[in-house]
């Protein structure tokens, strides 16, 4: 038993008495491991194919002779000798804007569910949904190799049906993250919860590579499509979908969510009608989806080219190629625990308002990682630069989590989950484009004038967007998210007040 149903006393009693766990820290370390196991199962593919690839024959547009020849037209002779891994062509010869095909028809799928997804979290809640979206994409992935050998067209279908089961992972916790986590601890629990986004990259390309290198690619889908299941059991008998449905939260912590939530903002355990004009007619709304566009084209672009990017230009083999691209999703997962953190203390020590901390930590997220990519464009063979710069990139990418990532339940937090799941839907989308220009752009042109261009084109969206949210963005609550509960009169006053709620008497609401 975690904790009881009797109150506990203070926050040192919690942290002295591990039977006293609070419940919204459990559900919070809950979904972050099923983000780090979504996103393991997700993005496998985009290492394991560099394995599955015979790049000698699509570069020199030959026919296989075996399997053990090493890539070609490689510009950047500084492959260093303490690579000692495998460097063996794999069994399909696919053009570059094939792998791009692979790689991305995940999202084809997925912007297809994220929408109903995010609604679908409002009406029933998050708790059963993520559930069934994680146990079928551990099926599919199953499927994977099978698949491939019959052809990519087949291995396109099984991504697309991976994309569909996965739409709703994302819009669908933010409903749970408005009615579980205290306005002040929203941007260190996103981090947490989101951050297993980046742990599971990090551990995806680790586990990818480690499979690859002394099983092979195949094994990578058998062994990471087990995953889900065993997390499935832990997410359904820990997680609630709200404080009033959790059997052993204490009534202290109860209290102490509702009333903070109350000081904030108004956020209803029921299904409001979408207002849908409001919605689509709010600049608020459109600085965060043009932030969302901005930042899935550059992080798509970088995870799902890259690797073919260091094999190709330099010739890294799959181990040094995991560890390289690994690494800074590790940093950026660090970087959170700082970041967001410190965000939170900004808002509740009153030392900058909600939108100053939003927009402040956006621009770190998105010019910081611009700046990063346009050094890259500029570097040439110098290796050390190009991974000094691929590092600082997500170590500074992090600030998203403190920034437009959390702003949908600023805003909006009754229609959190719908406004998460138009904004993760439409940027896959659109930025979907990205890799598939890349793989055209690179297309038997692998060189280091044709990734230059990629890394300048990807920095120039990526500072765009973050000047439109700097203008745009908003951390107040809009009044159409309270004018769907017929409140508008009495509370329309805070919708121009930023950091300014109503008091609220209460009696010993210290921090369970």
């Amino acid at each position: 038993m975690f904790y009881d149903s009797q109150p506990y006393r203070s926050e040192k009693d919690v942290l002295i008495n591990n039977r006293h766990l609070p419940a919204r820290y459990i559900m919070a370390f809950m979904a972050f491991l099923g983000y780090s196991n979504i996103f393991l199962v997700r993005n496998s593919i985009n290492l394991a194919i560099v394995a599955m690839v015979n790049y000698t024959a699509v570069n020199n547009n030959v026919q296989i002779i075996d399997n053990t020849t090493k890539p070609g037209l490689i510009q950047c002779e500084v492959y260093s000798e303490n690579f000692t891994g495998k460097n063996e062509d794999g069994p399909f010869v696919w053009s570059q804007p094939i792998q791009a095909l692979i790689s991305t028809s995940f999202l084809w799928g997925y912007i297809t569910t994220n929408i109903p997804g995010g609604r679908l979290a409002e009406v029933v809640g998050t708790k059963y949904l993520l559930t069934g979206s994680v146990l079928l994409t551990s099926v599919l992935t199953v499927l994977v190799p099978p698949a491939a050998y019959l052809g990519w067209q087949y291995l396109v279908f099984i991504r697309v049906l991976m994309g569909i089961a996965l739409g709703p992972s994302f819009p669908s916790m933010h409903p749970m993250i408005a009615k579980w986590i205290p306005p002040n601890e929203r941007s260190t629990i996103s981090a947490l919860v989101y951050g297993g986004a980046e742990l599971g990259t990090v551990s995806g390309l680790l586990l990818t590579g480690l499979i690859i290198e002394n099983i092979g690619w195949e094994a990578v889908f058998y062994v990471e499509g087990c995953f889900g299941v065993i997390w499935a059991v832990f997410w359904l008998f820990l997680v609630h979908d709200n404080p009033e449905e959790h059997p052993r939260i204490s009534e202290k912590e109860k209290t102490y969510i509702k009333t903070e939530i109350a000081k904030d903002a108004h956020v209803s355990n029921k299904a409001l009608p979408i207002p849908w004009k409001s919605i689509l007619t709010s600049m608020p709304f459109y600085s965060i989806l043009i932030a969302n566009i901005g930042h899935n084209w550059g992080f798509l672009i970088l995870l799902v080219d890259l690797p073919v990017y260091l094999k190709t230009i330099f010739g890294f083999d799959i181990k040094s190629n995991a560890v390289i691209l690994a690494l800074p999703y590790f940093l950026s997962w660090i970087s959170t625990l700082i970041l967001c953190p410190f965000a939170d203390l900004c808002k509740k020590r009153k030392w900058l308002s909600t939108i100053a901390v939003r927009k402040i930590w956006t621009l770190i997220g998105h010019l910081g990682p611009a700046l990063c990519l346009f050094v890259m464009a500029g570097a040439g063979c110098n290796i050390q630069l190009i991974i000094a710069m691929l590092m600082l990139s997500q170590v500074v990418e992090a600030g998203n989590y403190g920034g437009w990532l959390i702003n949908h339940i600023d805003i909006a937090p009754s229609f959190s989950g719908t406004l998460f799941g138009i904004t993760n839907g439409v940027s896959m989308l659109v930025s979907w484009l990205g890799p598939v220009m890349v793989g055209f752009m690179t297309d038997e042109n692998q060189t280091l004038e044709a990734w230059s261009a990629v890394f300048i084109m990807a920095g120039s969206v990526l500072a765009a967007d973050s000047i439109f949210f700097l203008i745009f963005g908003s951390g107040s609550e809009q009044s159409w998210n309270y004018k769907a509960e017929g409140e508008n009169d009495e509370i329309e006053s805070r919708m121009n007040t930023e950091n300014n709620p109503p008091i609220v008497k209460q009696e010993n609401t210290e921090l369970p």
